[in-house]
């Protein structure tokens, strides 16, 4: 599973370990699933970074699932 993002999944401010990323692995975890996280998200992406950077990550790590976190920076820069 492919956790692909802006800051709000990256964690950005937040201690390590504690964002809505590692919990969702930690759960998965405790769940005993199969599913690897793996959390390609990176701080003040737009979804015109995102859509560059998104072929490229998929054919990286070729994943099962997919969750899109994009569009908070969108509103805050007025794209």
């Amino acid at each position: 599973m492919v956790i692909f993002g802006d800051s709000l999944s990256a964690a950005y401010g937040l201690p390590q370990n504690t964002g809505w990323v590692d919990l969702l692995q930690r759960r998965l975890r405790e769940k005993k699933s199969a599913y690897r996280v793996i959390n390609a998200s990176v701080s003040g992406e737009t979804t015109a970074g995102g859509r560059v950077r998104l072929e490229s990550t998929l054919k990286q790590y070729k994943p099962n699932l997919v969750v899109l976190e994009l569009g908070g920076n969108d509103g805050l820069r007025g794209l």
